[in-house]
């Protein structure tokens, strides 16, 4: 009994391998979904290759950008200004000099409540460092301008900067978002921002 079910079970071996091999169908390979919107197809330029890039682009802003580097840059300035503009718009609202009269402390009407030539002033600084950083911000590495006084990036890794730059890119993009709300916020409510008494 033992010999004819050894044997049976080396003739179904056997027959496996003189089966007609099945014929093969084309397989459709489908695109990779979004990592921001599993539902929805990843967007061809974003292929995952950037720091940061979860294939997040509902506008389809990426098809019309012929270096995605600009747009990063782009992102990357924004959001440091995002960061600067939440901390100040507190600052405005809650820190004051003790002696000092202060008779406007809303953030949004306070460039008003200073001299044009104030104004122009700070807006020639801020494009004398648009023009003198443009090359380095729109360049390979969009968050480098060369500022590193505290020698930070001394050191580390490629991953290490990758880890850093994708904090840095997170904590911009949640500042963007922030100083939105605050705008809405006292836009609607004309209170300071951390006022309970809505």
């Amino acid at each position: 009994m033992a010999r004819l079910l050894a044997a049976a079970t080396l003739a179904a071996t056997a027959g496996a391998f003189l089966a007609p091999a099945p014929v093969s169908t084309p397989v459709v390979v489908r695109a990779e979904n979004s990592e921001a919107f599993p539902f929805l197809k990843r967007p061809e330029k974003l292929d995952g290759t950037m720091v940061g890039d979860v294939g997040f682009d509902p506008l389809r802003l990426a098809e019309v950008q012929v270096d995605l580097t600009y747009a990063r840059g782009a992102e990357v300035k924004h959001g440091r200004i995002a960061m600067l503009a939440c901390v100040g718009f507190i600052i405005q609202e809650y820190w004051h000099i003790p002696g000092a009269d202060y008779q406007n402390f809303k953030p949004l009407t306070a460039p008003w409540t200073v001299p044009w030539a104030a104004n122009l002033q700070i807006l020639m600084l801020a494009g004398a460092i648009e023009l003198a950083t443009a090359d380095k911000t729109y360049g390979e590495t969009p968050w480098d301008l060369g500022f590193d006084p505290l020698c930070f990036q001394e050191g580390k890794s490629k991953a290490e900067m990758d880890r850093l730059m994708l904090g840095e890119l997170t904590n911009g993009r949640l500042a963007m978002m922030a100083f939105v709300g605050m705008v809405i916020q006292t836009l609607l409510f004309d209170k300071p921002l951390m006022d309970m008494h809505m």
